[in-house]
C-alpha cells in the first residue's frame, strides 16, 4: 500500500473520484430535468417550456460533465503540455455545447413565435419568413462559435473577420435589388399594411386578393384569376388602396342620366327605389341620389350605396342598373341620347 502515499497516485486517484462524480450528477441532473419536462408538460398550455427543456437537457447535463472533467484534469499529474491540449479540447467541446444548446433554443423559439404566439394569433406575424429567421440565426450562432473556437487555439481572426467583411460588401453590391426586395419584405411584415387574403389595389390600377407575401414579392390574384407578381419594394414605396379595411364593405357609386324635362324629385325617388331592392347592398347605411352633372343632353344624378363586401359590388351595381332601366320603360322616363346639330356655312336648312 505504499503507492497510495504517492503524491502522483494520490492525485490521479482524486481526479478519477471527481470524474465519477461530474458523471453521477450529470446523471441525476439529466434525470431532474425529465421530472421537471414532465411536470411542465402537465401544467402548461403550450408546448414551449417543455420543449425548450428537453432541447436544453442534454447539453447543460454533457456540460456538468466537462467541468468535472476540466477539474479532474487539473487535478491530475499530467504533463504540462498535454495539460494545455487537453484544456483546449475541453473548451472546444464547452463551446460546441452552447452553441448546440443556442441553436436549439433558437429554433424553437422561432417556431413558438411564429405559430403559437400572441403576435401569431394575432395575425401580426409573418410565419413565412420563419425558417429565415431561423437560418439566419444559426449561421450567426455558428460563425460566433467558430470565431471563438480559433481564437482560442491562436488563429488569427481579424483578417478572417475583415475578409469576411469584404465579402458581405461584394455581395450586398452584386445582390442590391435581390437584398432590397428582402427588407421590404421584413417592412411588409412588420408594417402589416395588409394580410394574406386582402383586396388591394395598385397604382397601375390592378385589383386582387393577396395569395402569397414571400420573401422577395408578393403575389394577388385578379378577379379575371391571372396572377400578379410583385417585387416587395415596388409595394414599400408605391401607394395602395386596401378594400379590405377597415371592413368589407365598399362604397358604389352608379350614375344615371335622364333628359331635361324630367321631373327630378320622380328620377331621384326612382334611383333611391332601386338602390334599396338589390339584396347586395349594406342594410345599415341608406344610398344617397345627388345630382352631379348638367350636361349637353341631359341631367346626370348619381347614386352613392354601400356594397356589403367588395365582392359584391359588381353585382350590386348590375342589379341597380337593370331596376333602374325597368321603371324608367315603366314610368317614361326619357334616357338622353347625346344629339350634335352641325351648322355649315353657306349651306340652306
Amino acid at each position: 500500500m505504499d503507492f497510495l502515499s504517492d503524491p502522483r497516485v494520490h492525485e490521479t486517484l482524486v481526479s478519477l473520484g471527481i470524474l465519477l462524480g461530474s458523471y453521477l450528477a450529470a446523471r441525476f441532473l439529466s434525470f431532474l430535468f425529465g421530472r421537471v419536462i414532465a411536470r411542465a408538460a402537465k401544467r402548461s398550455v403550450t408546448t414551449f417550456d417543455d420543449r425548450l427543456l428537453s432541447a436544453i437537457k442534454r447539453p447543460v447535463t454533457y456540460a456538468l460533465f466537462l467541468i468535472g472533467c476540466y477539474a479532474a484534469a487539473h487535478r491530475s499529474p499530467l504533463p504540462r503540455a498535454w495539460a494545455r491540449r487537453l484544456d483546449e479540447l475541453l473548451f472546444v467541446l464547452g463551446v460546441l455545447l452552447i452553441s448546440l444548446a443556442l441553436i436549439r433554443t433558437w429554433a424553437i423559439f422561432i417556431e413558438w413565435y411564429t405559430t403559437q404566439s400572441t403576435a401569431a394569433q394575432a395575425g401580426k406575424v409573418g410565419t413565412q419568413f420563419a425558417p429565415l429567421l431561423s437560418k439566419l440565426g444559426r449561421a450567426i450562432l455558428i460563425l460566433l462559435c467558430v470565431i471563438t473556437i480559433l481564437q482560442q487555439l491562436g488563429v488569427n481572426v481579424a483578417s478572417l473577420v475583415v475578409s469576411l467583411g469584404v465579402g458581405s460588401l461584394a455581395v450586398g453590391l452584386a445582390a442590391q435589388e435581390t437584398l432590397a426586395n428582402l427588407f421590404a419584405g421584413f417592412t411588409l411584415t412588420l408594417d402589416r399594411p395588409f394580410s394574406v387574403g386582402d383586396r388591394i389595389q395598385l397604382t397601375t390600377g390592378e385589383v386582387g386578393d393577396v395569395e402569397v407575401i414571400g420573401m422577395r414579392s408578393t403575389r394577388i390574384r385578379t378577379p379575371d384569376e391571372t396572377v400578379v407578381i410583385i417585387p416587395n419594394s415596388v409595394l414599400v414605396k408605391d401607394r395602395l388602396v386596401n378594400l379590405s379595411r377597415p371592413t368589407r364593405q365598399l362604397v358604389v357609386r352608379i350614375d344615371a342620366s335622364v333628359a331635361y324635362g324630367t321631373d327630378l324629385v320622380l328620377a331621384k325617388q326612382v334611383l333611391a327605389e332601386a338602390a334599396r331592392s338589390t339584396a347586395y347592398a349594406s342594410g345599415g347605411m341608406e344610398p344617397v341620389v345627388i345630382l352631379t352633372q348638367l350636361g349637353e343632353s341631359g341631367v346626370t344624378l348619381r347614386i352613392v350605396l354601400t356594397a356589403r363586401d367588395y365582392s359584391e359590388a359588381h353585382l350590386a351595381r348590375s342589379e341597380v342598373l337593370e331596376a333602374i332601366y325597368r321603371r324608367f320603360a315603366q314610368l317614361g322616363i326619357e334616357v338622353p341620347i347625346p344629339v350634335r346639330r352641325i351648322i355649315q356655312e353657306g349651306v340652306k336648312t
